[in-house]
């Protein structure tokens, strides 16, 4: 992200549905109306599907897709491909020009084949625009005392890109062995017998984020959103920007999700046992999960991705579009923290003869 030197946003060239019907300019979408935008006459067009904080975000079966071997086709969806640092960006347009968000190469053309494209179950639409997140920012490094020289910083390169996320629901049935502790009525140490059974549990939102472009533990720190800001997609939400193919494979993060279950199944399966048996404490679980009516959606969110430069090296810094969290990685001023310590030292001592004093006086 933070070698996105150079980049230029680039609109889309539209199809018929791109054009203002005022002044056949081409609309965009604008983020502080929620609809697109003409630049050259000023007027509004709704987006096709419209915004609704009810609609219904269909899901796809994941078994009926990966035992296909098959990927769900995209409806205006087309593929760009970076040839210097292989990022694949979806786009909504015929003809498309500009630079690659992450690496800043220029050399970026139509992908041979777009025949494997996801199309997106949903997107989350940008609700701030440019200058609101460069506000965020501000305000963001006003609040952390840590960072070395706060008024020298300017984001540089800010770049609005939509970025993959699935989303996995999944009921589970666990086969389970564990060992229940009872405690002995007379004393002594604790029995353990051997026990067996079954868990059910559901799972719902599961959420992976599905890029290896962009800096996952920037992403992680604020890429939550509401269930209620997801929208059912419509190509219009990405007129003039850019979204980021997903790089990791539908069966790759269908592991990453088991894993998060498998995670929460081992605290979750021994209060089941343990409630279930009566029993006061538990070891040695173990346990084998199958996953049914598992279904995904896969899902663009939006962030602007930029860069500071701090004493001739560049740090990455991402701002959600929604909320306007930011994340930097931005390396905190050891010297402002060890001065920080040694201020809370010193009041700790003082605070501590003080009150020797103050006992002394009794």
């Amino acid at each position: 992200m933070a070698d996105n030197n150079g980049f230029k946003k680039t609109a889309t060239m539209p199809g018929n549905e791109r054009k203002c019907p005022n002044c056949g300019g081409t609309l965009t979408y604008n983020p502080g109306a929620m609809k697109l935008f003409c630049s050259l006459c000023g007027k509004y067009k709704d987006i096709t599907k419209g915004t609704n904080v009810n609609a219904k975000v269909e899901s796809i079966a994941y078994n009926d897709i990966v035992n296909s071997n098959r990927a769900p086709l995209g409806d205006k969806c087309k593929l760009l491909s970076c040839d210097n640092c292989g990022a694949e960006l979806i786009y909504d347009s015929a003809q498309v020009s500009g630079t690659c968000p992450f690496c800043g190469s220029t050399n970026i053309i139509p992908a041979a084949s777009a025949g494997s494209i996801t199309r997106p179950c949903g997107i989350i639409p940008f609700s701030i625009n440019e200058k609101r997140a460069r506000s965020s920012f501000r305000e963001y490094l006003k609040k952390e005392l840590f960072i070395p020289g706060i008024k020298k910083y300017a984001l540089e390169n800010l770049f609005p890109v939509y970025l993959p996320y699935f989303s996995f629901d999944s009921d589970t049935v666990s086969d389970y062995l564990i060992e229940i502790g009872y405690r002995n009525p007379d004393g002594g140490d604790i029995i353990y017998k051997p026990r067996n059974g079954s868990y059910q549990r559901p799972f719902a939102g599961i959420t992976v984020f599905a890029s290896s472009k962009t800096q996952n533990d920037l992403i992680k720190k604020i890429g939550d959103f509401s269930p209620s800001s997801i929208q059912p997609f419509d190509p219009d939400y990405m007129a003039g920007y850019y979204a980021e193919r997903n790089s990791m494979t539908l069966k790759h993060v269908f592991e990453i999700v088991q894993y998060k279950i498998t995670g929460e199944l081992n605290t979750l399966i021994p209060e089941h046992a343990l409630r279930e048996f009566n029993g006061d404490k538990y070891q040695n679980l173990r346990f084998k999960t199958k996953y049914k009516n598992t279904n995904y959606k896969y899902i663009l969110a939006p962030f602007y991705l930029a860069a500071v430069t701090y004493k001739g090296k560049k740090y990455d810094v991402v701002i959600n579009g929604v909320s306007g969290e930011v994340a930097c990685s931005v390396p905190f001023a050891r010297k402002r923290i060890i001065t920080l310590l040694i201020i809370l030292g010193i009041i700790a001592a003082a605070v501590l003869i003080a009150f020797i004093v103050f006992r002394s006086n009794i």
